[in-house]
């Protein structure tokens, strides 16, 4: 269930996501990027996550931020799921934590050494919300209340995002350039620090966000090549390449899992 958040806070927190799985049996999930960073709660057991090389597992802390996530996790859950995520703009970092974004990429750092005793009561105070609306409100509070005294000061990668998010990813470094009056090393150095990845490297997250939108939508395989082309892949080799780097499994497979969880969050078999 999607929440969306309060005005006041829509220029550092895209939406609310909350994501309940109640299979009492371990369960084994992949998750991949979808271009922002966010902010975890577990209403439940926290889940194992497992290192890149997958030769390891460590327990999430029980609240946490993440940053930009450049290559796929496996995860798995030894109980009983419940979460509440605030996903964050592409950009919130630097204004909610005063930190580089690329400082937190493939990271998760517990709340708790970000806002101590507070995280703490946070913490609390939802695990002991009578539903995810009430936990996602509670979190909103303190949002709001942490970003009185910050001035959110992005107006270049703003810019930016919305741009390529207008076109649904389906743009050039070359054209976003033109519709914006920065150089490229300038574009670069505010997309590093505040987003934490390249501009073009955001501009095919958009872009792929957008391919799995359409293809959960798809009404035949025999459409794939055409909704390729209308997406902006033009080589159906390389997306199939692109795709399998990125998310450790082929679009038909990811068209014929249909226990999605989030749209970068499956169920593995």
């Amino acid at each position: 269930m999607q929440i969306a958040p309060h005005p006041l806070l829509s220029g550092i927190v895209k939406h609310y996501l909350t994501i309940a799985h109640n299979q009492h049996v371990a369960m084994n999930y992949r998750l991949f990027s979808d271009g922002n960073p966010g902010i975890v709660f577990h209403l439940k057991d926290p889940l194992l996550q497992y290192n890149q090389l997958h030769t390891f597992a460590s327990k999430q802390p029980g609240s946490f931020v993440y940053g930009q996530i450049t290559y796929y996790n496996d995860i798995t859950s030894t109980g009983e799921l419940a979460m509440l995520i605030i996903v964050l703009q592409p950009n919130a970092l630097l204004t909610l934590l005063g930190l580089h974004a690329y400082e937190l990429n493939n990271n998760t750092v517990p709340l708790k050494e970000l806002f101590g005793q507070d995280a703490f009561d946070l913490e609390d105070r939802i695990a002991n919300a009578t539903n995810h609306p009430a936990a996602a409100a509670i979190a909103e509070q303190f949002l709001l209340k942490k970003t009185t005294s910050t001035n959110k000061n992005a107006n270049i990668t703003d810019r930016a995002i919305n741009i390529i998010n207008a076109n649904k990813g389906i743009i050039s470094i070359k054209n976003l350039l033109n519709a914006m009056p920065v150089t490229e090393r300038q574009l670069e150095r505010k997309f590093n620090e505040e987003v934490g990845i390249s501009a073009k490297k955001f501009i095919d997250a958009v872009k792929f966000q957008n391919y799995l939108k359409q293809l959960q939508k798809l009404s035949s395989i025999k459409e794939l090549n055409s909704l390729s082309y209308t997406c902006g892949y033009y080589d159906q080799a390389h997306l199939n390449n692109f795709f399998r780097k990125h998310t450790g499994v082929t679009p038909l497979q990811y068209k014929a899992n249909h226990n999605l969880l989030a749209i970068n969050f499956m169920p593995l078999a």
